[in-house]
């Protein structure tokens, strides 16, 4: 089984392909047609426009086997607005994003941290489908077992900033 793991940062994977800025998700991908089973990216694709997201996405499509699955993290600005709690807030307040108010968190998921594109279900699912991906093979997962990202922030602010969806092929 080929699985890659793209913007991996420190989260290395065991029995993965480890790669973080030694792929660049916005050019064609260096994997050949139908080569790889899974793909995990986290906390990436927000680092881009969203027009070069969907090119990703449909890389994606392209160099996953037949049933092959995606799995994308990223954060959402709908999340943090409807989610966003007394203990997040004073978090993201003494992280130096904001100013600890819900008004703050929600700018800086938008506007800080390099993110390039802002990301809600509904839209992650549109650029799925735009790319190619079956609508009734994406659905949105509330947990994955592979994210580091929890690991840095801490799992009560990751459940409350992020977003994961699958698409299989």
């Amino acid at each position: 089984m080929r699985k890659l793991n793209l913007g991996c940062g420190g989260n290395i994977l065991a029995g993965w392909e480890n790669h973080d800025m030694d792929v660049d998700i916005t050019k064609p991908l260096p994997y050949e047609d139908n080569s790889i089973d899974f793909i995990f990216i986290e906390h990436c694709v927000e680092h881009t426009t969203t027009p070069d997201a969907v090119r990703f996405f449909a890389e994606a499509l392209r160099i996953l086997k037949p049933e092959g699955t995606i799995r994308v993290a990223v954060p959402s600005a709908d999340k943090i607005y409807d989610l966003a709690d007394e203990a997040y807030l004073k978090w993201h307040g003494q992280s130096g994003f904001g100013d600890g108010s819900k008004r703050g968190a929600v700018r800086s998921i938008l506007l800080d941290h390099g993110h390039l594109s802002a990301w809600n279900h509904s839209i992650l699912e549109a650029c799925l489908f735009a790319a190619g991906f079956d609508p009734d093979k994406i659905y949105g997962c509330d947990f994955s077992e592979l994210e580091g990202h929890g690991k840095v922030i801490g799992d009560h602010n990751n459940k409350i900033e992020t977003i994961i969806m699958e698409a299989i092929k």
